[in-house]
């Protein structure tokens, strides 16, 4: 396999997993809050029409905070729902997931004349190199060449997340929602504003997502071109065990398992296995790392449960 192709595999996994990682820590915030969420990748699907109707119409700048405000709307459905009238978790984001999907579709014969996809070549950001590595040899440089800044980005949030969730109120207080809200309540915390803060926080992250799977990777919106990546994020959620940095190595993994299919289908080994086998792959590893490490994972106390107190407490 040329290096050449490598490097380039390199660059999808990195697009891959700032999809992944962005959606995934939503999905923190929200079952860190006691809500669990498997509506992201309908959130995602919001957020992918969205970000490209506003970046075709304003740039991608606009395009990217229009996805991401989709994502936390679409996903107050889901906070009323769970935390207002306590209806299932997992049965409301099953909605949520269906509905994405009729609504896409709505959107987009509205905004592009089309049913199923925009035109192509939503504008995208500036590119950028990495010192140094951009200029690694044999073609492994272009894994770090013409990198969209959102991946950047990515990376760099890990650390405002661990403080926000370790050292601020604000965190101490989610966290706290999502293990005991009766103890919470009982030391004169609201529970019922950080629940809906929590779920308002995975909708804006996996809308942005979505928003970047559109204008970044694609470069169009397209009907069904999320392809199971919130699912994907929920993975790496759990394999992660519920920490910021523990979700970047899961995200990691699934999102060079995703290149796996799309660059290095003609690899040694890989070039010989059936085509539709090298599909599945990406699905594969995820399934693998979840019977292997779910055992081993700890949940918040309280996520999934429905929480008891009245008067907005």
């Amino acid at each position: 396999m040329p290096l050449l192709d490598l490097g380039a595999a390199i660059a999808i996994g990195l697009s891959y997993f700032t999809i992944i990682y962005l959606t995934g820590l939503g999905g923190l915030f929200s079952e860190r809050s006691g809500i669990v969420n498997i509506g992201l990748e309908g959130l995602m699907i919001s957020g992918t029409v969205m970000g490209a109707w506003g970046a075709i119409n304003w740039g991608p700048v606009a395009g990217l905070a229009i996805g991401a405000m989709s994502g936390l709307l679409f996903s107050m459905v889901h906070a009323v729902a769970t935390v207002t009238f306590r209806v299932d978790h997992i049965v409301s984001g099953v909605v949520i997931n269906v509905v994405a999907l009729g609504l896409a579709r709505f959107l987009s014969q509205l905004f592009f004349g089309s049913a199923s996809q925009s035109t192509s070549g939503v504008p995208n950001f500036g590119t950028i190199d990495i010192p140094l590595l951009s200029s690694l040899p044999a073609g492994l440089g272009r894994a770090f060449q013409d990198m969209s800044p959102m991946t950047l980005i990515a990376f760099a949030l890990v650390f405002p997340v661990i403080f926000a969730l370790n050292r601020t109120r604000f965190g101490l207080r989610l966290r706290s929602a999502g293990e005991n809200p009766e103890a919470t309540r009982t030391v004169g915390v609201r529970v019922v504003p950080l629940r809906y803060s929590g779920v308002a926080l995975s909708g804006l992250l996996a809308g942005l997502s979505g928003a970047f799977l559109a204008i970044e990777v694609n470069a169009l919106y397209q009907e069904g071109q999320t392809q199971g990546l919130g699912f994907i994020a929920l993975a790496a959620l759990i394999l992660g065990n519920w920490s910021p940095s523990r979700l970047m190595v899961g995200a990691l993994l699934f999102g060079f398992a995703q290149a796996v299919p799309l660059r290095l289908g003609d690899a040694p080994i890989i070039g010989v296995l059936p085509d539709q086998f090298v599909r599945m792959i990406p699905y594969i590893v995820t399934i693998v790392a979840i019977a292997g490490f779910v055992g081993r994972v700890q949940p918040p106390a309280a996520a999934g449960k429905a929480y008891e107190g009245t008067g907005g407490t």
